[in-house]
């Protein structure tokens, strides 16, 4: 682990130099300058995921284990790989629940707030100004129907 500046420090930086310094000097170069438009919004993408990455694994393997009632040796590690394929184990036992379409409205409404707040995090890497307000299609949704 290095000590300041950190990863996501230093994407931020080439990110900034790319948008603010390369873009504009090679704004003839239509072409060239939307590349760096694309590359500078990519190390953006990166830097944000490295330092929201645990925190949202934390919180989708929390809400994940408030779901299911998994083996232990599934989550005895703290490993981040560890946490990724627990992860990932369980998403799929939620998406074969989802597909066995004998869900409960209980079970139907956790669901689906847990892949509500799940996409919210991952809007929240690739498109941090994305509205995702849980009203943004009518009215809120609070409670199982």
């Amino acid at each position: 682990m290095q000590d300041h500046p950190d990863a996501p420090t230093l994407l931020a930086a080439v990110a900034r130099w790319l948008g603010e310094d390369l873009v504009p000097a090679v704004k003839e170069d239509r072409a060239l300058a939307f590349r760096a438009r694309i590359a500078a919004y990519l190390i953006e993408v990166v830097a944000r995921e490295l330092n929201l990455a645990e925190e949202h694994d934390a919180a989708q393997l929390g809400r994940l284990l408030a779901l299911f009632d998994p083996p232990d040796e599934l989550v005895e590690s703290e490993a981040p790989s560890a946490t990724r394929i627990a992860i990932a184990t369980l998403e799929a036992e939620v998406a074969d629940r989802i597909r066995a379409e004998d869900l409960g409205p209980a079970e139907r409404f956790a669901i689906t707030a847990h892949v509500t707040e799940t996409l919210r995090e991952k809007l929240a890497i690739v498109q941090p100004r994305f509205d995702t307000s849980p009203d943004i299609e009518g009215e809120p949704r609070d409670q199982p129907r």
